[in-house]
């Protein structure tokens, strides 16, 4: 199928399979940990992103926010105003944000409102696999 999302391409409904999407490495990636974003507007003509990301025990990310880009130290990550949602498969994440801390576990769902900064480690002794989405999307 054509990734050409022209104007006049109206999407369609499709399946994409996690396993056929490459993983980028936490040195790669912006929020320091392995992500892979699977829905996307270049992909699928979304204007959603959809992701997967793996965290193992006592990984980080970096700093990342969806206030101001001029609010941001060195080495975090700003998105610009997404809303942005997890949905915990496995592990154990503690998520620390401007005015508390939340712990998610399995089957747990988050809100990530804009305007906010976050960073997120996994705290238990298991990699953590999560499904991530922000719009609008980023890209």
């Amino acid at each position: 199928m054509s990734t050409d999302m022209s104007p006049d391409v109206r999407p369609v409904p499709r399946v994409i399979p996690l396993a056929d999407i490459p993983v980028t490495p936490a040195a790669e990636a912006v929020t320091k940990v392995r992500i892979s974003r699977v829905i996307t507007k270049e992909r699928c003509g979304s204007n959603l992103l959809l992701g997967a990301s793996w965290m193992d025990p006592g990984e980080q990310t970096n700093t990342w926010s969806s206030r101001a880009a001029n609010d941001m130290a060195e080495g975090d990550h700003w998105y610009g105003a997404v809303d942005e949602t997890y949905f915990i498969i496995t592990g154990h994440l503690r998520l620390t944000w401007d005015e508390g801390v939340l712990e998610l576990n399995p089957n747990d769902c988050v809100y990530l409102a804009p305007g906010w900064t976050y960073h997120l480690e996994n705290v238990g002794t298991e990699s953590a696999f999560f499904v991530y989405s922000m719009t609008p999307s980023p890209e």
